[in-house]
């Protein structure tokens, strides 16, 4: 069957042409049989065919031949490197394409060429068959490129749509680190407009002064009640529970420091205390921070919380001054299993 090329591939793995060509015979469906030798003379190739009759030619360029087949003038030339090439003949010029199918002619179609299943056709329906082919090429190509691209839609659009629920979910703690900064300005600002010599009277404290400023602060201040119930109240806490805060703040420092607290109402206005309140913890919490007292700030900042909730619900108040006053510590919440303070 080999002698038919029968099973032998061709460059693109298609049923090579079906025909016999030997050294000096040829068979073929259209050609027929043919005899056909072959020999070299003064440069010239001379071919001597049982049908086509003699033929003598020669290469005068690269890709240009030129010829005399029983008489009549052959000239033809192909240019090129890649699948679409410029074919010069007497004619003129015209442009193929090489392609799985065959050659196909881009000016004058009816010089195609297609091969379907080792049987060579060409003329009109090699065009044809050359054009059906290239459409459904473009089709399949036109299918693979449009599934890519839906593919590749698709992916992005996932990836936007989970950045986008990421963005969404990180809004509430956008906002509120917002209004964080947005109060710390603010808490700044009210600093400087408090009196130097009640800075410099909270500046002379020892940290369990300043212990104790904090939690009489954060409990009277956060419940809004007066500073003397808010300290008869801490000091039978401190005094009925075995807390370590009764190291620092005792009923003697309490006293003392109510008095300093009092003078903030009076030095702002009535619009201006929960502000200027909130400054005050702020500035406490800095100065014990500078303090470098044996209790770590978080260690202190967890004790206050677990104070507050012993004396009743907490307030929203009090949650602010205890946020005000995690951020004049350094510290930040972070999750891990459980809620913990880390330092920033």
């Amino acid at each position: 069957m080999g002698f038919f090329n029968l099973g032998k591939k061709d460059q693109y793995g298609n049923q090579a042409r079906i025909e016999h060509r030997g050294k000096h015979l040829r068979v073929g469906r259209t050609g027929g049989v043919s005899l056909r030798a072959q020999a070299k003379a003064a440069g010239m190739n001379v071919t001597a065919n049982s049908k086509h009759g003699l033929r003598v030619s020669g290469r005068v360029a690269k890709g240009t031949q030129m010829a005399m087949q029983n008489g009549r003038f052959v000239l033809r030339g192909r240019y090129g490197s890649g699948p679409t090439k410029l074919n010069m003949s007497k004619s003129g010029f015209t442009v193929s394409s090489r392609n799985e199918l065959g050659t196909f002619n881009w000016v004058k179609p009816n010089r195609s060429s297609a091969k379907v299943f080792g049987v060579q056709m060409r003329g009109r329906k090699a065009a044809n068959a050359q054009m059906a082919f290239m459409f459904l090429s473009l089709v399949a190509v036109a299918a693979s490129v449009a599934f890519r691209l839906v593919v590749f839609l698709l992916v992005w659009a996932w990836r936007l749509l989970v950045m986008g629920w990421q963005l969404l979910m990180l809004i509430p703690y956008g906002w509120e680190q917002l209004k964080r900064i947005i109060t710390s300005w603010r808490i700044q600002r009210m600093r400087n407009q408090l009196p130097g010599d009640l800075l410099d009277t909270l500046g002379s404290w020892d940290a369990t002064r300043l212990v104790a400023a904090l939690a009489l602060a954060t409990h009277g201040w956060g419940r809004g009640q007066l500073l003397s119930k808010a300290r008869d109240e801490l000091q039978a806490q401190l005094t009925s529970q075995d807390a370590e805060l009764l190291i620092l703040a005792t009923r003697n420092q309490l006293a003392q420091v109510e008095k300093a607290l009092d003078s903030v109402n009076a030095c702002v206005d009535d619009k201006k205390q929960p502000l200027a309140q909130l400054a005050i913890v702020a500035e406490l919490g800095t100065l014990f921070r500078r303090s470098h007292h044996q209790i770590p700030p978080a260690e202190l900042l967890l004790q206050l919380d677990e104070l507050l909730v012993r004396l009743g619900p907490k307030t929203q108040y009090q949650e602010q001054m205890l946020t005000v006053l995690a951020d004049a510590f350094g510290l930040r919440l972070v999750e891990s299993g459980a809620t913990a303070l880390e330092g920033a």
